[in-house]
């Protein structure tokens, strides 16, 4: 029934009564009231972890009411007046997060303000209004900041705080003089307080609650100018030019931005603020104020290397994308999530290809959509559009569906429509809908409406169902200088036994023969045989560009083919082969020693994107081997090739590399030291006690790479060493680099030890969660009981949409069906059921992992033994 009716709302926009459908079962407010503005002041107090805050809330009445029910949570509700001077009788609901304001008479429709006294939690972990303490070389320092999304304005002032009900803020801090305040809005004025400063901010637009910002600190604050915005970086003192290359990042990605959307960013400024730590995400698209953890948005000149840089660029192509995807035009409610996520990720793409094209966004973004086939390929999957009643479910919905399946079918999308007609439905839907909410089908509607061409039926099938097409190429015949093509689809999954063939997708193919430019077109749907005829003869590549969401599988001639033409092949069409051979070998569709034939033919001088992609195969392979039979025999070959593209590129960076090589090397340095090659081991450990000297001894390339290369490789003595230099560093950014070293140690020799120092109190409370999270992907067994022994001092490190799902996260990487059926058994016992769905997902990835380890390990045995192709 679900998929029925979200397959008929991607055919249009909402009507009320369809509105009132979907809403049914939701955990909304009523619908009584709606706001129009709030004044929120808030006055923290850092030391006793808590604020004070005022609120006016402007609100419509549009139906007779005697009672005004707003979402809050964690807020102790001093009183609250009417604007005629009567005071409510308060009730608060902690557990539903509602309060409600309650008077003798009801309120007539029209316009009216509650004015609300209260007092609120600051939080130690990212979510409401947070705190970070963090070194500097004076000691430590502490500010505040705010993370909203998708249910935490609540913790900050009583509001109605759902995507739909927009409303305009405007914002005030009293805070201690010496201290910046930083909110959506610039700041319009400061007025002595006692012996404090109230600071006041321009409203902001017509805005959703969850972009609402507040951050306050000893900050540098660096600023430029793109047109007439004013761009900021906003840092920790002392910290401020770390951001200059992010702020000369944004200036190309903003008029990019505006060129693209026909629409310019509509605010005055738009500020980018650096917080210290870590937490269940990476930054936050808050309108006017985007805050990012610091290493996503500041250069260390020493610590930094090429992959922060791209990481750097990519994290605000995304957020600032989000101004426009999520900012001014917002999902109604988190169903469509992917409106936002999946449409930002796939911006931030199009924009690194358009202004950096050496960097290969395209290419790199093959690695997101396997993240995504992997999610969408065991049973419990999700659709891209989905059914979210309350807030625990829309923090699931942030997950690699939502993001890169999204981003995925967009892609999909814009090359069946092209480029133009899309842009065009894009700056369409931008104007029509600009400071509102819209549902998918208000976006098909757009791109239909400007394209003359019927995409909806194709969106759907991709957007309400889930799942991954697999496109089955049966034979290839040459016939009169052509190629006739016999193909049909099918369904992919993770272990071929747990296939759901009544799936179906209507499904844009495209092939030409290797080497040649002449592309043919197709929908394919369904099992039955269809053909496409190829010009000219010869092996035959389908799915070009990897521009589409479906797996494909050649039958072994039409393979073979493709083994002896990959070198005409392109880069992406290369990479889509070798990630193709690598999930149907572990699926069971195809033999798994397909990935080794192509594995072995790939050139050493090939794409680094490619031999960084090999290189992370070969490492996950080598999880799966650990402890199984052949598992010696795998490693000897994976450290023989790696060792094979690791003298291609050496330590010594040359002055004509790309930052793709730089990354490469700093890849195949981390991946050789997990898998135990010797000659690496050793000069890693030789230059970082070099490093340890001096600092400008080793390129800023390589710090990364060969503190975490010492840390995999690490005895006790040397990961007390790296204890100690997290522990004394000056700065988070140093301290995060050598926590998360250690945390990679491989050694089962000190588990306890390395878990103790983990959760230790000297470590900051916001990286424990980070860390355990890396330690057990090398500890799985031990990670996951205990994470089980320690639960309650675990999860109360946890944010809300880390609470949920962290349980899921360690026990999945275990490759041991028993850790499944162990995980399945304390979910019942422990977990809200608004976990049901993410255990379920990690129960059925583990055994699709203990599969794999049993059925399909052997086939790449096997091929080693014999030495010979396929």
């Amino acid at each position: 029934m679900r998929q029925i009716y979200l397959a008929a709302l991607a055919l249009c926009a909402l009507s009320p009564a369809a509105i009132a459908a979907e809403n049914e079962g939701r955990d909304i407010l009523p619908e009584n009231a709606t706001p129009v503005s709030y004044s929120i002041a808030i006055e923290p107090d850092i030391a006793a972890m808590n604020f004070k805050g005022t609120a006016r809330l402007n609100f419509k009445v549009t139906k007779k009411t005697d009672r005004i029910t707003v979402n809050a949570l964690d807020l102790d509700i001093e009183k609250a007046t009417l604007d005629n001077g009567e005071k409510a009788r308060i009730e608060t609901d902690n557990a539903a997060q509602r309060a409600t304001f309650i008077f003798a008479e009801p309120l007539s429709k029209g316009d009216h303000t509650i004015a609300v006294d209260y007092t609120g939690k600051i939080q130690s972990q990212a979510y409401g209004l947070f705190a970070v303490t963090y070194p500097t070389e004076d000691g430590s320092d502490t500010m505040l900041a705010t993370q909203f999304e998708p249910g935490d304005a609540r913790r900050l002032a009583p509001m109605w705080d759902e995507p739909a009900k927009k409303a305009v803020f405007e914002i005030s801090a009293i805070v201690d003089p010496d201290l910046m305040v930083i909110s959506n809005g610039a700041p319009v004025q400061k007025t002595p307080e006692g012996d404090k400063v109230r600071v006041d901010f321009k409203p902001t637009p017509k805005m959703s609650s969850y972009l609402l910002f507040l951050g306050i600190g000893h900050f540098d604050r660096i600023t430029d100018h793109a047109g007439d915005v004013e761009l900021g970086i906003v840092a920790r003192a002392g910290d401020g030019e770390k951001g200059r290359y992010a702020i000369e990042a944004t200036k190309e990605i903003l008029a990019a931005y505006n060129d693209y959307f026909g629409v310019d960013y509509p605010l005055e400024k738009l500020d980018q603020i650096a917080v210290p730590g870590a937490g269940g995400f990476g930054a936050m698209e808050n309108w006017g104020a985007i805050m990012y953890f610091e290493q996503l948005l500041l250069l260390d000149p020493v610590l930094s290397g090429p992959d922060d840089r791209q990481n750097i660029f990519n994290v605000i192509a995304h957020e600032v994308a989000h101004q426009w995807f999520g900012d001014l035009v917002t999902m109604s409610w988190w169903d469509d999530l992917w409106l936002n996520e999946g449409y930002a990720s796939w911006m931030q793409a199009k924009i690194s290809a358009k202004l950096h094209p050496d960097r290969q966004a395209w290419l790199k973004s093959l690695a997101g959509r396997e993240t995504a086939f992997g999610l969408d390929s065991i049973p419990s999957s999700h659709a891209i559009v989905q059914n979210v009643r309350n807030i625990d479910e829309a923090n699931l919905a942030f997950d690699a569906i939502t993001y890169q399946k999204g981003r995925a079918v967009i892609r999909m999308i814009e090359a069946y429509l092209g480029e133009d007609a899309f842009r065009e439905g894009m700056r369409a839907y931008m104007k029509k809908h600009a400071y509102a909410n819209t549902v998918t089908g208000d976006l098909w509607a757009a791109l239909e409406k400007a394209s003359k061409v019927p995409v909806r039926a194709i969106a759907a099938d991709f957007t309400t169902q889930s799942g991954v097409p697999l496109i089955i190429i049966d034979s290839v015949r040459c016939e009169g200088g052509n190629s006739i093509a016999t193909l049909h689809q099918g369904n992919f999954a993770a272990d071929i036994s747990g296939k759901d063939e009544t799936k179906r997708w209507r499904t844009p193919v495209t092939a030409s023969i290797a080497g040649s430019s002449d592309i043919s077109r197709a929908i394919i749907f369904g099992p039955g045989a269809q053909t496409m005829t190829l010009k000219g003869c010869g092996a035959a590549k389908f799915n070009l560009g990897e521009s589409a969401y479906f797996r494909t599988r050649y039958e072994d001639a039409e393979f073979k083919a493709l083994l002896g033409a990959f070198a005409r092949l392109n880069a992406t069409d290369q990479l889509g082969l070798i990630n193709d051979a690598f999930a149907l070998g572990a699926s069971g569709d195809a033999p798994y020693s397909r990935f080794i034939d192509i594995v072995e033919i790939t050139p050493a001088d090939a794409d680094p994107v490619i031999l960084s992609s090999i290189t992370n195969n070969l490492v996950v392979l080598a999880k799966l081997f650990d402890g199984a039979e052949g598992e010696e025999d795998f490693r000897k070959f994976a450290r023989g090739w790696l060792s094979g593209a690791f003298r291609q590129v050496g330590w010594t960076q040359q002055e004509t590399e790309l930052e793709n090589e730089r990354i490469l090397r700093a890849n195949l340095i981390t991946a050789l030291a997990q898998l135990g090659d010797e000659e690496v081991m050793k000069e890693a450990q030789r230059r970082f006690a070099a490093f340890r000297k001096d600092p400008a001894s080793l390129p800023s390339d390589l710090v990364t790479p060969v503190i975490q290369a010492v840390g995999a490789t690490a005895d006790k003595k040397t990961f007390d060493q790296l204890v100690a230099l997290a522990r004394n560093a000056k700065s988070t950014r140093d301290a995060r680099l050598y926590y998360i070293a250690a945390a990679g140690i491989r050694s089962r020799a000190f588990e306890q030890h390395a878990a103790d120092m983990i959760f230790d109190a000297k470590t900051p409370s916001q990286f424990q969660p980070l860390l355990f999270g890396i330690f057990s992907k090398s500890h799985s067994e031990f990670g996951w009981d205990y994470y089980k022994a320690n639960r309650e001092k675990i999860d109360s490190l946890l944010d809300p949409l880390q609470r949920l799902r962290y349980p899921s996260q360690i026990a999945k990487t275990s490759n041991d069906a028993k850790t499944a059926d162990d995980l399945e058994s304390f979910a019942r016992e422990n977990l809200p059921d608004s976990a049901n769905a993410d255990v379920t997902r990690a129960a059925e990835t583990i055994r699709a992992n203990a599969a794999v380890r049993e059925k399909r390990l052997p086939d790449i045995v096997k091929r080693l033994k014999s030495g010979a192709g396929s």
